[in-house]
């Protein structure tokens, strides 16, 4: 199964709280392609680098850095699963990303998660709660019609999503008002 994280290599993004959970699944089939900024923290980074050492799972994570806009299309349409596992999120655009390309989410219930998410679409476990994560990560990994329900839920909910044009055009008629 190819999982998908969308989130630059700094502490919110809870990355490490990521690896630790999949570290619990290393008897599942999964490899878990991580994309995002390692230059806005690069202490974090390496942490993370160092974690992906330390649990030996070099050979089923790739931490891949940014990427053009065209490549990480192919990778959404690649993936399996979307999974964030953050600390914070103001809004989670990736996660928005993600309902549009049909994607099963794992994430958590942090900041404005719950509101960006529909539960039928997602596993969502409380941030910092790699056990939970865990739990979540092996529901999906192992139930073919559980990743086919949430893909449907997720699907339906990013069908409804707004184009970058209506959204623009909302939010100049607020400025407007």
């Amino acid at each position: 199964l190819n999982l998908l994280c969308v989130a630059t290599l700094t502490p919110r993004k809870g990355h490490l709280d990521l690896l630790e959970a999949l570290s619990g699944l290393a008897d599942r089939p999964w490899l878990l392609t991580c994309i995002g900024s390692r230059g806005r923290n690069p202490d974090t980074a390496a942490a993370i680098s160092a974690e992906v050492s330390r649990l030996g799972l070099e050979e089923r994570v790739s931490l891949v850095g940014e990427m053009d806009p065209s490549l990480l299309i192919e990778c959404y349409l690649e993936a399996d699963v979307f999974v964030l596992a953050s600390h914070m999120e103001g809004y989670g655009m990736v996660l928005s990303e993600a309902l549009s390309f049909g994607l099963p989410i794992v994430s958590t219930t942090a900041g404005a998660i719950p509101d960006t998410v529909p539960p039928q679409a997602a596993l969502l476990v409380p941030p910092g709660d790699s056990h939970a994560l865990q739990l979540a990560l092996g529901a999906v990994i192992d139930d073919p019609d559980l990743r086919w329900r949430l893909a449907l839920a997720s699907w339906n909910a990013g069908c409804e999503l707004p184009t970058w044009e209506q959204a623009s055009r909302q939010f100049a008629h607020v400025l407007a008002r």
